[in-house]
């Protein structure tokens, strides 16, 4: 399980709260994983993210061009990347069904997104409009 951390917060309230879903549906998939359910919740947790992503995605990339930010190039084609990645465990799953394999896919996935993205490349655009606020 994640544990939400203060650190983890970039400052602005609505992605700080969109962050928080994330981590509590991600919290929700790993546990059906510990009790042998990933597959069950595979679907679920996929059509949770194509809309979790259109929506956030959306709201983030507006904000930073709003504000100028220099990264926005960067970070907007990691959010494609991660897109990209979702829509093709999705399309493995319509096509092959549930497995196993697609189920460790989408954990790493999501973890990898979390350490990766909101831990660091989030940061750094929390860090900018903080700056550009003082």
């Amino acid at each position: 399980m994640i544990v939400w951390r203060d650190d983890l917060n970039i400052g602005v309230e609505a992605v700080d709260a969109q962050h928080q879903e994330l981590v509590r549906k991600l919290n929700e998939f790993l546990e059906a994983c510990t009790q042998q359910k990933g597959k069950e919740k595979l679907e679920e947790t996929l059509e949770f993210l194509l809309a979790y992503t259109a929506e956030h995605f959306h709201d983030e990339e507006a904000l930073m061009q709003g504000n100028h930010y220099p990264r926005y190039e960067a970070h907007k084609a990691e959010h494609d990347r991660f897109i990209n990645e979702v829509t093709a465990i999705q399309t493995q799953l319509k096509e092959k069904g549930a497995s196993v394999l697609t189920t460790i896919k989408l954990n790493r996935a999501l973890v990898d997104w979390l350490i990766n993205h909101i831990q660091k490349n989030d940061q750094l655009f929390g860090n900018f409009l903080l700056k550009k606020e003082a």
